[in-house]
């Protein structure tokens, strides 16, 4: 099978394109259209999506080991307080009687506290569900176990084992033995689905609640509890040849978890406990016999097959596909290799579950059974394309599973049949030989899915925003098309751009697959991946990155004039550290007030959502004198990460007392604010605020003080720096005065703004033939009166040529700097 280019037919494109016609309407300019379809050859590359698939697992870890173990500059550690889960019955759901039973196994320390940090976040989202971990954990434990020598060949067997061991570390992590090696406890969640998913922020600046729930003796929850152990069991036969001893740690407590599914009462996970309806798990047969048929392949101990006969599902495979709450198809396929070894079993179980002697059973024609039911359509559904569609909710997910499946088939049974083909054309369908020929694998190629539903890799404040994302997810799947082969790419939508561990899990055994049978050299993976992309800022420095403020405000007069404004805001950072030290300054104008003082003059908090909602205020003083007649007032959140956090601030200034005037319009931190009608607007209308300035312990991060002031720019060479590169910086600081400049005249206007003087290059207020952040910064100093410029430089300030240079002139200086203008 050759590195091939692919393009779909034109005949299916008019078939996709009259069926869109046909449904009447298309809810995103993302969807379907022709602008989507081009003759653009889609690239098939098995080594290559191969590689890809790994990476998402890196985006998505947590806890104290990310920075060390994945690939990716852009995440860190994050949510290392789960080490430090308080062990008590307010943060978990253990009783105050357990606790103090077992507090010498959950906290041999004894700083009363539980360690659980480690692990996967479900999604784009941070809570640690068990069903999809362990589904997730054990499902690239088999990819990797059945086609090892795809990843060896293609130099992702290192990538796949940093990954495996970081899933199953945290599940040895998550189980606490006694002395005698039996299971006590085991935390199968972290988190809390609804409190997490109020939040739209990057995992490293987290700080929300995050509870613990355990399985206990008295609460067995069969099926997280055998889940785990199989995943721990194909972890022991991935590692067994070249780590032993980590692969016996494995599988010693692959042998507790399982041991106590089978000791204690057989019983359904506590659906509303933890998971509450995020999953719902429907059953604890699949993953006993998952878990037993591992530990059968493992140790030959009959007694493993024993405990499966009272509760397979022979019939159950065709009926649904492989995934996190319906393992029979694997169960079925590991069964089918079982049979070859020991052919026996399907006769053994038949005597034991009182079926028929006479009845035909085998299992890998079952497998088979499903399979050809996910070509025909017999379970789920064909789109127009022919793609296999299952679920409305990632139907990807479910499409590379029945493809693993598939594989799988093929491989213990002959080599490639039509399954394997088929397999082959349904990732074809993913890679964009499609009717939108578009690939549902993030940053596969130019015409990938770009918005996925995902918190760390969006670099966005809030879903609903639709701006180009920051960081390239890549290798994740998203959840895919619709039955009509209709897809919407776009951040805000969960439904078609979810990503989740469990999506991917089984997509990259499917890749491996592929690979072992279709793949040869003119397939290679990127060299030099991921591609090298800049966070903002020093990656040790909780403060590199930018910061900036976003908001609105209102304006308050009375008969006499203007009286106070109403400040809405929030802090926002482009930073994946944590900084709980930040502050923000508010700079006014006071020369036409009579005084500052406080009984003259309005300064008040209106609204803290900090202080509503966690156990942390913020803190409003003021005013301070910073030069001359410009003041600022002060908020800081001690101890909050605030940035990113969407927490509202809101706060008054002005004054009401009659005779002492307010005029906002001179106000520095006012300019080039959005002005609404009420401050109750909504957050999806904030605009940057440029001159509301951002502080780490008392360092300006953000915006541009009234003299000038920036942060310190990074690039060698100043006058190729733009504006944009500014914000780009870290926390020390750089003032460009006036002292630069020719000489100069006082800061009034000159006979240069009558006419006297022609520009000789708008925007160059330096006189240094070039526009750049200088001029912007000497710009700045002139309209707050605190700089002066040459006559030449005042000609040239003055770009839109009305005879003066104020803010006006600055603000089209700006534009001009970062593109959005290409001309005065």
């Amino acid at each position: 099978m050759k590195n091939e280019k692919k393009s779909f037919s034109s005949r299916l494109k008019a078939a996709a394109v009259g069926a869109a016609v046909l449904a009447g309407s298309i809810v995103s300019p993302f969807m379907f259209s022709t602008e989507n379809v081009s003759a653009e050859d889609v690239e098939i590359n098995f080594a290559k999506a191969l590689q890809y698939s790994i990476y998402f697992y890196d985006a998505n870890m947590c806890g104290t080991g990310v920075s060390e173990n994945n690939r990716y500059s852009w995440r860190g550690d994050c949510h290392t307080y789960d080490a430090k889960l308080p062990l008590d019955s307010e943060n978990t759901n253990l009783t105050d009687s357990f606790i103090s039973k077992y507090k010498d196994i959950l906290d041999p320390d004894g700083d009363g506290c539980v360690d659980v940090a480690g692990g996967f976040h479900d999604a784009g989202d941070h809570v640690k569900f068990g069903m999809p971990e362990n589904y997730s954990a054990a499902t690239l434990g088999w990819g990797y176990y059945e086609f090892r020598d795809s990843y060896k060949t293609t130099g992702q067997d290192d990538h796949i084992e940093t990954i495996l061991r970081y899933f199953n570390d945290y599940l040895m992590k998550c189980t606490f033995l006694d002395d005698d090696g039996k299971v006590i406890a085991h935390c199968y969640q972290v988190g809390d689905g609804d409190i997490d998913h109020a939040y739209w922020n990057s995992p490293e600046i987290d700080d929300m609640a995050r509870p613990g729930w355990f399985l206990t003796a008295e609460n067995p929850q069969t099926d997280y509890v055998a889940s785990a152990a199989a995943s721990l069991a194909i972890n022991y036969l991935n590692f067994k040849d070249t780590d032993p001893e980590y692969a016996e740690k494995s599988l010693k407590y692959a042998n507790a978890l399982f041991d106590f599914a089978r000791d204690n009462e057989k019983q359904l996970s506590l659906n509303g406990e933890g998971p509450k309806a995020y999953y719902v798990s429907s059953k604890w047969e699949d993953d006993y016999c998952w878990a037993a048929a591992w530990l059968y392949k493992i140790t030959g101990d009959h007694a493993y097959l024993e405990e499966i006969f009272p509760y397979y599902d022979y019939y159950a495979a065709p009926c649904y596909v492989y995934c996190w709450n319906d393992m029979w198809g694997g169960v079925q396929c590991i069964l089918g290799e079982i049979s070859e070894t020991y052919p026996d079993f399907i006769e053994e179980y038949k005597v034991a579950a009182n079926k028929s002697p006479y009845e035909d059973m085998n299992c890998w024609a079952s497998v088979a059974e499903a399979i050809d039911k996910y070509m025909t359509g017999g379970v789920g559904t064909i789109t127009p394309a022919g793609y296999f569609w299952l679920n409305t909710w990632g139907s990807a997910r479910y499409n590379t599973a029945a493809q693993l499946m598939a594989l799988v088939y093929d491989k213990y049974n002959g080599g490639t049949s039509k399954y394997g083909e088929w397999a082959k054309g349904q990732m074809e369908y993913l890679m964009g030989d499609n009717p939108m020929n578009r690939a549902y694998i993030v940053g596969y190629s130019e015409n990938a899915a770009k918005f996925p539903h995902h918190r760390a890799a969006s670099g966005l404040t809030k879903c609903e925003d639709t701006a180009e994302q920051r960081y390239v997810l890549y290798g994740a799947l998203v959840g895919g098309p619709d039955a009509d082969d209709k897809h919407n790419d776009v951040t805000a939508d969960w439904i078609y751009n979810e990503v989740t561990i469990d999506y991917n899990a089984a997509f990259v055994g499917a890749c491996a697959g592929l690979y072992e049978f279709f793949g040869d050299s003119s397939m290679q993976v990127t060299p030099d991946f991921p591609p090298a992309v800049s966070t903002g800022g020093d990656e040790d420095d909780e403060n590199g990155g930018r910061f900036w403020v976003e908001g609105f405000y209102t304006q308050i007069d009375q008969s006499d004039g203007p009286k106070a404004n109403e400040i809405t805001l929030y802090v926002r950072t482009t930073s994946n550290k944590p900084a709980k030290n930040i502050s923000v300054r508010y700079y006014f104008d006071a020369s036409e007030m009579t005084s500052v003082s406080t009984d003259s003059m309005e300064l008040r908090q209106l609204y803290d959502q900090t202080a509503a909602e966690t156990d942390y205020a913020a803190e409003l003083t003021g005013p301070h004198l910073y030069k001359d007649s410009i003041y600022y007032v002060e908020i800081s959140w001690p101890g909050f990460s605030v940035a990113n956090s969407n927490k509202k601030y809101q706060f008054a200034i002005g004054t009401y007392a009659w005779g002492n005037k307010w005029d906002p319009t001179n106000d520095w931190s006012l300019t080039d604010m959005l002005k609404v009608d009420s401050n109750w607007t909504e957050i999806d209308s904030a605009q940057e605020a440029p001159n509301i300035c951002v502080y780490s312990d008392g360092i300006l991060v953000g915006g541009t003080e009234p003299d000038g002031t920036v942060p310190e720019v990074t690039t060698a060479e100043p006058k190729e720096t733009t504006v944009s590169e500014t914000t780009e910086t870290t926390a020390s600081v750089t003032k460009v005065t006036a002292e630069t400049t020719k000489t100069t005249t006082k800061n009034e206007p000159s006979e240069s703004s009558a006419g006297g003087t022609e520009p000789t290059l708008l925007g160059d207020a330096t006189c240094d033939s070039a526009v750049d952040v200088r001029d912007v910064t000497l710009v700045n100093q002139y309209a707050v009166k605190m700089a002066d410029l040459t006559e030449e430089g005042f000609a040239n300030a003055d770009v839109i040529t009305d005879g003066k240079v104020d803010l006006k002139d600055l603000g089209q200086l700006k534009k001009y700097l970062i593109k959005v203008i290409s001309e005065f």
